[in-house]
């Protein structure tokens, strides 16, 4: 295995260790939505409402949680500036992940 490799991946090891404490303790509601953002990237509320199957309201719920955790972040959302992005925070792609939302990826 290449080094760079081993690097990125301890690294993401590190940042999924300290999301797995700090989740133990919030419902499950909150749970669900954090591993769908985590395996599907960024999305908007109402996909994260279709893609859980909960209702909105548990959607914003949830998201507040998450934020008041530091484990999402909030991005305007450059096609309709109505709505907001949310992904899952990591030091490796914030930039990525900025850029994107921004429109300029």
């Amino acid at each position: 295995m290449p080094q760079n490799e081993k690097h990125l991946y301890s690294e993401t090891a590190a940042v999924q260790d300290v999301y797995t404490r700090k989740i133990e303790h919030l419902s499950p509601s909150v749970k669900l939505v954090f591993k769908v953002l985590e395996y599907k990237g960024l999305m908007t509320q109402k996909e994260l409402a279709a893609e859980s199957y909960l209702p909105s309201r548990t959607v914003r719920y949830a998201l507040s949680r998450l934020k008041k955790e530091g484990m999402i972040e909030e991005r305007l959302y450059y096609k309709d500036a109505r709505q907001c992005l949310y992904g899952v925070k990591s030091s490796i792609h914030d930039e990525i992940i900025s850029d994107f939302a921004c429109g300029i990826v």
